[in-house]
Parts: C-alpha cells; structure tokens; sequence
C-alpha cells in the first residue's frame, strides 16, 4: 500500500493570523508558512512557540487573540484569513467576531470543543472545526475554498473514503500499526479527549479514541473487533 502523501494547492499568497500555538496551530503555521503564505501567530505564552518547526518563516507575537491592539500588531487590516485554534470556545468565538465585524477580515475559522454549540455556531454564520474531524485539514480547506490539500494515495483511489471510526472496548491497547496491519487503511489522525494527535506507528489507541483514516472499501470488515462502525465523512 502507497503511502499518504500531501499536496498543497499552489495559489496566491496570504496574508494569515492564526491564534494559539497549540499543537494545532503550530501545525497550520508550519505548513501555511512552508506554502509561502505570510503568517503571523499569536499566543498568550511565550514558550508555545517552542513548538513551531525550525522551518517557519513568519512572526510571532506574544498576546491576546482577542486583543484589539494584538491584532492590529498583526496586521488584521490586511489579513485574508483569521484562524482561532485556543483551547477556549468563547475566546475562539470572539476572534473570529471580531475579526469579520470590526476589521472586514473575509476568512475566518473557529475551533470548536463543545459540540452542543454548533448550532449556534451555524445560526450566527460562524465557520468551525469541530474537535471530531481532522482539524488541521479542515482549517486549511476552509481557507482555500474549493481545494483539497490532502491527497491519500491507494492502489486503487476510487475505492477510498475518509471515515471516522470510534475505538471500542475490543481495540484498547491495539497499535496504529496493528490497526493498519493487512492493507487497506492508513490513519491520519485520532482524537483523545480534545486532543487531536498526529499518529505514530507505536501508539496504543484507548477505548473511545476517534479514529480519522482513510479506507478502502472492505477493509472495515477486519476491524469491527476494534471499531465501531465508521461514520462518512463529506468531501
């Protein structure tokens, strides 16, 4: 089975605030930077930046994302795309409001950890990764409208679908390896709590992890000792 590989849409540059250097974050900066887009982001801790990639080529600002004068330091005035990636709803909320309604910022996403919000979120027009979906993924399409940045390649590509399967008692302690083991699927990302985690070979999966992976049709037969049955993901 091919590897997955990544292939980024080569299009004008941006200019893009990303607020909160979690694992999250840092990840976006790194591969917005690493596409020649003109990054800038802020976090509330100094030492978050320690996880941004020797690689990354933009700023860095020690503030508030909901900050107004953080934001202007920013550049928000010229911004095309604000991203709020805290591990705080309202404050992610916030920003992106702030951002469209004070500074005419024409892309903005929120992260969202609460899914009882998302109908609220729709409502008031707000566009959200939720924590159950692949977030850096989805971010970057929300950014590049109409692109599809993530490529998984198969042997056979038209059999493949993105899935999201939840671990079940039976898959506690199974491996990404072992999961994968017999062809068929290759995970590229599970969720643990509100952390979404990039996987290595040797990580242990647990009872109620959400598994982001992509399938070919037929593999999920040998998994249902470890997973439940997987909900489809659109696009």
């Amino acid at each position: 089975m091919a590897r997955s590989t990544v292939r980024l849409p080569i299009l004008a540059a941006m200019h893009v605030i990303i607020g909160g250097c979690g694992r999250v974050g840092a990840e976006l900066a790194d591969r917005l930077s690493a596409d020649e887009h003109d990054v800038v982001i802020l976090d509330a801790a100094e030492d978050a930046f320690d996880r941004i990639g020797g690689a990354f080529n933009g700023d860095t600002i020690v503030g508030d994302i909901t900050d107004k004068d953080a934001l202007v330091r920013a550049g928000i005035e010229r911004a095309d795309g604000l991203v709020a990636v805290t591990d705080l709803d309202n404050a992610n909320l916030m920003a992106v409001e702030i951002a469209k309604e004070l500074f005419g910022v024409p892309r903005t996403v929120a992260r969202l950890f609460n899914p009882q919000r998302e109908a609220s979120y729709r409502k008031m027009g707000v566009h959200y990764v939720s924590g159950t979906r692949l977030v850096a993924k989805s971010i970057i399409n929300e950014l590049h409208a109409g692109t599809f940045p993530l490529h998984v390649a198969f042997e056979d590509e038209s059999a493949v679908e993105i899935v999201e399967m939840r671990v079940s008692r039976g898959g506690h302690g199974v491996t990404i390896a072992e999961l994968e083991t017999g062809g068929g699927v290759r995970v590229a990302a599970y969720q643990r709590g509100v952390r979404v985690r990039v996987p290595r070979a040797d990580d242990r999966l647990q009872q109620g992890d959400l598994v982001v992976a992509a399938l070919q049709r037929g593999a999920f037969k040998r998994l249902r000792e470890h997973v439940m049955h997987p909900f489809l993901e659109n696009g």
